[in-house]
């Protein structure tokens, strides 16, 4: 496996790694079983995190005597300095390990754009400070943050405290390759991506989702990994929960050398792709007709650009707040960073999304 450098870590990683959530829900021996696969095709990057249920510990079992090997990651999703230590002493029994090669504040990536919970988690009685105060113990060697919201990431960046990002990226969700990736690689810190395959499941049956991503499990596998890896990040975390699964992503991994140049036609790579569209920040919300404004806006730009129509029809007639209810108060276009005519936009949903023949 191929590996890449995890910014000002200087970790060596493998360019795939392990996404640890799914083997919380297998039996012990199939998840040791699934997780030592992994190392033994050359994965060195393991993804897990407290709230994954028994995830660390089945992690402990499969890892435990190739520990100087590999470079475990978990996550803290705890706000208080002394609920971190709780959970980092719980994680370090699980994962059969006297050090963590990195710890990630959970989700608080998402934060930075509350202020008070900033100063609460990386205060002097947050949890950020618990994860330092391990750092100098020698119980950490690297820390980090994980999030959804690419701008907000920066701002996480800008503080000079994190080694590490994790975020979620994919065919679907692009964002982050506009700002966040070049922002990280100025700062040397390093990429993670989660979510590689957009959660979607890969329910659609239509040509255009068929054209980007083939029918057979591989062929979805090996288009959504290379693309990811096409681009400056250090490792990609696929959630892996058996053999198959992890032999079809380490595949993509030995044989990526670059994209071929009709892939780079068929990822349609260019900026072009995100002009005029929702970068799913929040900083619109709150709504006061409490409209899932991101929310909305993702499901039409899946409709239309990926061929997703019947499924982002269905998932918006499901919303309990539409695009009817919006009053046209203006309160969320001043607040949208990208200039974007929101108001507009909601009523092109409704349009797009309304049954023949409804009201």
């Amino acid at each position: 496996m191929q590996k890449r450098r995890l910014g000002r870590t200087g970790l060596m990683v493998s360019q795939v790694g392990f996404g640890a959530y799914p083997i919380s829900r297998l039996e012990l021996p199939q998840a040791v079983q699934v997780a030592r696969r992994a190392y033994e095709l050359g994965v060195n990057y393991y993804d897990t995190a407290r709230m994954y249920g028994d995830s660390e510990e089945k992690l402990g079992a499969a890892l435990h005597d190739v520990r100087d090997d590999v470079i475990l990651a978990t996550k803290c999703h705890l706000r208080t300095a002394r609920e971190a230590r709780v959970l980092l002493k719980q994680s370090l029994r699980k994962l059969r390990t006297n050090v963590v090669d990195l710890v990630q504040l959970h989700g608080m990536g998402d934060l930075f754009n509350d202020e008070a919970a900033v100063k609460q988690v990386m205060g002097p009685d947050g949890a950020f400070e618990a994860l330092k105060e391990a750092r100098r113990m020698g119980q950490v060697h690297f820390l980090g943050i994980s999030g959804h919201r690419p701008k907000l990431l920066v701002k996480a960046i800008d503080t000079g405290e994190f080694d590490q990002i994790l975020v979620s990226m994919n065919l679907f969700t692009r964002y982050p390759y506009e700002e966040l990736l070049s922002h990280a690689a100025k700062n040397d810190v390093g990429v993670v991506i989660m979510k590689p395959f957009g959660g979607l499941g890969f329910i659609a049956d239509t040509p255009e989702f068929h054209r980007l991503f083939g029918t057979s499990l591989a062929e979805k596998a090996r288009r959504a990994l290379r693309f990811l890896l096409a681009h400056d990040v250090a490792t990609i975390v696929p959630g892996l929960s058996s053999v198959e699964e992890t032999e079809l992503a380490v595949h993509v991994g030995e044989s990526f050398k670059g994209l071929t140049a009709e892939e780079e036609q068929l990822y349609r790579l260019k900026e072009d792709l995100l002009t005029g569209q929702c970068r799913e920040c929040t900083l619109c919300l709150p709504c006061p007709e409490l409209i899932d404004i991101p929310g909305v806006l993702r499901l039409i730009y899946l409709a239309e650009t990926f061929g997703l129509k019947d499924w982002a029809g269905k998932s918006y007639r499901g919303l309990p707040f539409k695009a009817q209810d919006c009053t046209r108060c203006g309160v969320c276009e001043p607040r949208c960073p990208y200039g974007l005519p929101i108001i507009a936009m909601l009523q092109h949903a409704e349009d797009a999304f309304k049954l023949p023949g409804a009201a």
